[in-house]
């Protein structure tokens, strides 16, 4: 995964380093060969006091990683450190990854003009690509509001493309990467049962919106990191929310009719609506939908057995991240490889 807010939440290292006077390095993952904890892009800084955030491994790596870190501090020389976990001998640590990884270790000053630009895009909306020739060549940053560095000819099509899935890899002699900005969840109703959804949708990476026109339950205190929508939803303009995920859970049919037709209208990733599926189909023909015309997933969740409000909230953040990631869901039993 590549995400603009994982990179903007390692960035508070950053700053906290040059407040502080510290050398501070980016590690980034490029390249992996079998299984591997995190997939290429993943990012993590280390800061010259020992201070990490992020992670790369899971653990396995990183004390080791720091040490070339320390090097790169000293030197301000880039560097790509290659690990084979397949060598147990070498590691004698039974380390659970069997693939081979590269991850590249680069200085970051923040009177660099490139580091500049790259802290801008970290606060946008906007997907970027980034890249270098590795390890020490030449960089460039691409976003439709920012442009650094000897930008490839070929980098805007990336961008513009990225909707297929790929957002990292190498071409040309140079490794890239694009970082999206979060997925938009929309979750219609503010019950005391979209709470624990909200909060783990947001530890795992989407931007959520709650939607409900009860200020005394639609608020910080409810649902902290979140946005809150309090108009009323038959005022509400579809195009303000284009390409959104949605989980309708009002428990009120009038209201969940409503938030179905505004997030039909507004070109959905996907559509979970709480309840049963005759319920749901009731809904659609009351609005005069088919589920043929909709991403939807009814009733919302994977089948964990979940009953409690925590419980249904995995199993709905669950499938949202499966769909967000174009997996099944299903379970990991029995595969070769953890990542697909």
């Amino acid at each position: 995964m590549s995400s603009i807010k994982e990179a903007r939440n390692l960035w508070q290292l950053v700053k906290d380093a040059e407040l502080s006077g510290h050398e501070v390095v980016l590690a980034t993952l490029v390249t992996v060969n079998g299984s591997a904890y995190r997939r290429p892009g993943a990012k993590m800084v280390m800061r010259e006091d020992g201070r990490m955030q992020g992670t790369l491994s899971g653990g396995c790596l990183e004390g080791d990683l720091f040490l070339h870190a320390q090097r790169v501090m000293k030197t301000h020389e880039p560097c790509l450190q290659h690990y084979d976990l397949t060598e147990d001998d070498m590691w004698g640590l039974g380390i659970g990854c069997k693939g081979s990884v590269d991850v590249w270790l680069e200085p970051i000053s923040s009177s660099d003009p490139f580091w500049t630009a790259f802290n801008e895009c970290l606060h946008g909306e906007e997907p970027v690509i980034w890249g270098a020739e590795l390890p020490i060549g030449r960089r460039f940053l691409f976003s439709h509001a920012t442009e650094c560095g000897e930008v490839p000819s070929w980098a805007a099509a990336f961008l513009a493309s990225s909707e297929n899935k790929r957002d990292s890899g190498f071409f040309n002699g140079f490794w890239w990467d694009i970082m999206k900005p979060p997925a938009q969840l929309i979750i219609a109703g503010a019950g005391h049962d979209a709470e624990p959804v909200a909060r783990l949708a947001h530890q795992v990476g989407f931007s959520v919106m709650i939607m409900d026109s009860r200020p005394h339950i639609n608020n910080d205190h409810h649902f902290p990191h979140t946005t809150h929508c309090l108009t009323p939803i038959a005022q509400i303009k579809p195009a303000t929310l284009m390409g959104a995920y949605w989980v309708i859970m009002n428990h009120h049919q009038r209201r969940d009719e409503e938030a179905v037709a505004l997030a039909a209208a507004s070109h959905p990733q996907f559509i979970g609506v709480l309840g049963p599926l005759e319920r749901t189909l009731e809904m659609l023909t009351n609005v005069g939908l088919s589920s043929q015309q909709l991403p939807l997933h009814a009733p919302v969740g994977l089948d964990v057995g979940g009953e409690t409000p925590e419980e249904v909230a995995v199993s709905i953040v669950g499938e949202l991240m499966a769909c967000r990631k174009g997996t099944k869901g299903g379970t990991l039993h029995g595969r070769k490889h953890v990542h697909s």
